[in-house]
């Protein structure tokens, strides 16, 4: 019975053609191109959350979570004097389901919604729709990148699974040296796995915290994590504010693979329909740390989003819900509560999996969630 013929989609032809003319690519720019293409990009075809989608993100299974970081908000725009105005600033907000919710808990913070001009960073134009309609009674502008001078006024900058959609690239060290994996392609154009000596520039990206690799050690690295950080730090340390990021990830350097596609809520290889499914990698949060604190702010956590949920009083909030929720909505509110800050790991309960790390552009101020 013949072999039906590999169909390769619009992208695909795309990277096979560059990948013939250039030579193997690295892993950051595939992943950039899958997610990001102008016409082809995973993001810029489709709303990929929800059960209809590829993923569901903690703001889809319960406001509870972004009510609570809309009170984090809110403290931090206290702590730093309640400027008028100041910006609150989204990175990859989806849908607008977590903003939403956010500030739905801040409307009657005196002062706050007046003083705040928001701002949304996304590249999805399907996205930006969403989001049109969910917050354009806030009069959002959206941005495309992040720049240290881009804002004027003190800064509020949020992030919830943002980092780990930014490109890494791949490194495997063979017990003498470190060894680049690129994507190339087979006689008959269909995509596969390559590795070669790693480059100088490449090198230099590799943490500093990782002294001696062992034999088998895979490590990422990412120049857009890297360039993001250092933009958001100056931008704090220049009109003062602070920055939280939530993302899946380890607290400490952990050298492996993480880097995983998704279809429909599944594992799928990493280099099945490109454009067609989500790719994303573990956050290091040690390396963000790093880089945020040799760029002169201040770093609060890692902790885990179990412990930060915790502090700003998810149990007491699920409690005010129950307390006015049919048993079959207290049920829903009590397994929501569950999986966003549960620790039990064979369960991928988000609580232990995920890891939530704090900026602050003023050493006195404590975020709260983090102590």
């Amino acid at each position: 019975m013949p072999m039906t013929p590999h169909k390769a989609t619009p992208l695909e032809k795309i990277i096979v053609e560059r990948i013939k003319a250039d030579g193997p690519m690295d892993m950051g720019t595939y992943m950039g191109l899958c997610l990001a293409h102008p016409t082809h990009g995973y993001y810029m075809t489709r709303d990929p959350l929800g059960a209809e989608g590829d993923f569901i993100t903690a703001p889809e299974i319960s406001q509870i979570f972004g009510e609570l970081i809309g009170a984090w908000v809110a403290d931090c725009w206290m702590k730093l004097g309640q400027p008028d105005p100041f910006i609150l600033m989204e990175c990859g907000p989806g849908r607008g389901t977590l903003m939403c919710d956010a500030l739905r808990a801040t409307k009657h913070v005196a002062g706050f919604h007046d003083a705040m001009q928001l701002r949304l960073l996304e590249c999805s134009p399907v996205l930006k729709e969403k989001q049109k309609q969910a917050l354009g009674q806030y009069a959002p502008t959206w941005c495309d990148g992040v720049e240290p001078d881009m804002f004027e006024y003190p800064t509020i900058i949020i992030g919830n699974e943002f980092l780990d959609a930014l490109p890494v690239r791949q490194m495997n060290f063979n017990g003498t040296e470190w060894r680049e994996i690129c994507i190339d392609i087979n006689i008959n154009d269909t995509l596969r796995l390559y590795e070669k000596r790693a480059d100088k520039a490449v090198l230099s990206l590799i943490p500093r915290l990782l002294i001696e690799p062992q034999l088998g050690d895979q490590i990422e690295v990412s120049l857009e994590q890297q360039e993001f950080i250092k933009n958001t730090s100056a931008i704090l340390l220049k009109q003062g504010g602070s920055a939280l990021f939530l993302d899946y990830g380890s607290a400490y350097l952990v050298p492996s693979d993480t880097i995983q596609a998704v279809k429909t809520h599944k594992i799928v290889d990493v280099l099945e329909r490109p454009g067609e499914v989500d790719i994303t990698s573990h956050i290091q949060f040690a390396e963000i740390a790093r880089i945020a604190m040799e760029n002169n702010v201040t770093v609060h956590g890692p902790v885990s989003q179990s412990d930060f949920l915790k502090r700003l009083g998810i149990d007491v909030r699920a409690e005010m819900l129950r307390a006015h929720a049919t048993p079959k909505q207290a049920q829903d509110i009590q397994s929501a509560v569950q999986r966003l800050s549960g620790v039990n790991i064979k369960e991928n309960e988000m609580g232990v999996l995920f890891k939530v790390i704090g900026l602050s552009s003023d050493p006195s101020i404590t975020l709260e969630g983090f102590v």
